[in-house]
């Protein structure tokens, strides 16, 4: 009788071109799902500052904490649903051996976290018509500065 022997993972190398095709195609996956929401919040966020809605409020007696926590709302709904939707299509023969919690987890802290950057970009605007638009490329355009900073030859 004799024993088949295991190999070990000095035995033989195990390439997956999957693995490396996905690690340059999700982060382009998550910034486009993302970028309609930049563009709507942006765009609905500075309309309200051309309407002036916000001043009309304060002068009622609302502070910022329950205008930012409404914005906020409003966007983590629309974050969730679109985490779900895109973590129900990874779970499709993507990620089989990864914890789907965790990958949930990790595309609605991302989306989160996308929360302040429309605060920043918000700020920028006075005009509706062009800040949806611009935050867009803006937004879209940060994920070619990871670029330089990523690579074989960059310690």
């Amino acid at each position: 009788m004799t024993f088949m022997s295991i190999p070990t993972p000095s035995d033989s190398s195990v390439s997956d071109p999957f693995g490396q095709i996905l690690s340059s195609v999700l982060p382009l996956f998550l910034i486009l799902i993302y970028v309609l929401p930049v563009y709507n919040t942006v765009y609905l966020i500075v309309k309200e500052k051309e309407s002036r809605t916000k001043e009309s409020c304060r002068m009622m007696g609302m502070t910022d904490l329950p205008y930012w926590l409404s914005w906020f709302t409003f966007y983590t709904i629309q974050n969730t649903i679109i985490s779900f939707i895109a973590w129900a299509a990874l779970c499709i023969n993507v990620i089989g051996n990864s914890n789907k919690g965790l990958i949930f987890l990790y595309i609605w802290l991302f989306g989160e976290s996308i929360f302040g950057q429309i605060v920043l970009l918000q700020a920028c605007f006075q005009k509706s018509k062009y800040a949806g638009i611009t935050s867009s490329i803006i937004y879209f355009g940060l994920l070619f500065a990871s670029f330089p900073v990523q690579g074989p030859t960059v310690s």
